[in-house]
């Protein structure tokens, strides 16, 4: 299976969780895969930041003009690596990948934002 997870809300606010998750699935034999969506101003900086805080899988980038575009960005990418299942704070992008057969699990915002544009760095 290939697992997928984004960056930013996701990994970066739940790091322990998510790294003995992902050393969990890979440990069975899964691929992971962390799939960000940014805005032009942060593309070249996820996969360090992923790095430091101790997570050793492959990091995409998908880069946007606004963060409308991400749900679309993320599913391109997702379909690309072929990932089934994926971890994202912003609903609009589950059910974009839910209608694609993608099994999206939304992780709740320890800030509790609801406003999933407004939960994008840019």
């Amino acid at each position: 299976m290939k697992v997928g997870f984004d960056y930013w809300q996701v990994l970066s606010h739940y790091p322990d969780q998510f790294k003995a998750l992902t050393r969990a699935l890979d440990l069975a034999g899964h691929t992971v895969y962390v799939i960000s969506a940014v805005g032009h101003n942060r593309a070249g900086t996820v996969r360090a930041e992923v790095e430091r805080l101790g997570f050793d899988v492959p990091v995409y980038e998908v880069v946007f003009d606004n963060p409308k575009q991400s749900p679309e960005l993320k599913l391109a990418k997702c379909q690309e690596l072929g990932v089934e299942v994926f971890y994202d704070d912003r609903d609009d992008v589950c059910r974009l990948l839910s209608k694609h057969g993608i099994l999206a699990m939304r992780v709740t915002r320890k800030d509790a934002t609801t406003y999933d544009l407004e939960a994008e760095r840019i």
